[in-house]
């Protein structure tokens, strides 16, 4: 399972940001503007009617978050929770 480290993310995305030259997009307190949630924790979720919804860890058919690896590998554009875009 990946690692979600909410501190060490935060830096990771600096640190990769600064080595590629690339703007950073990711909100700096790991914190969604959009949806107020911390984009380097795991969210569970499952569908039910067509719709996603939060549910406990047992009940989790699918989980959103940024772990640390990604973090460090990647730039970060949006929110894996509600898709919202940071670079618009």
């Amino acid at each position: 399972m990946s690692e979600f480290n909410t501190v060490e993310s935060i830096n990771a995305q600096s640190e990769y940001c600064e080595r590629k030259g690339v703007p950073h997009f990711a909100p700096a307190t790991g914190i969604c503007w959009n949806c107020r949630s911390n984009i380097y924790e795991p969210r569970q979720w499952k569908f039910e009617m067509g719709r996603k919804i939060q549910v406990s860890k047992e009940e989790a058919t699918m989980t959103t978050g940024i772990p640390l690896e990604k973090a460090a590998s990647s730039l970060v554009t949006g929110c894996p929770h509600c898709n919202r875009s940071y670079c618009d």
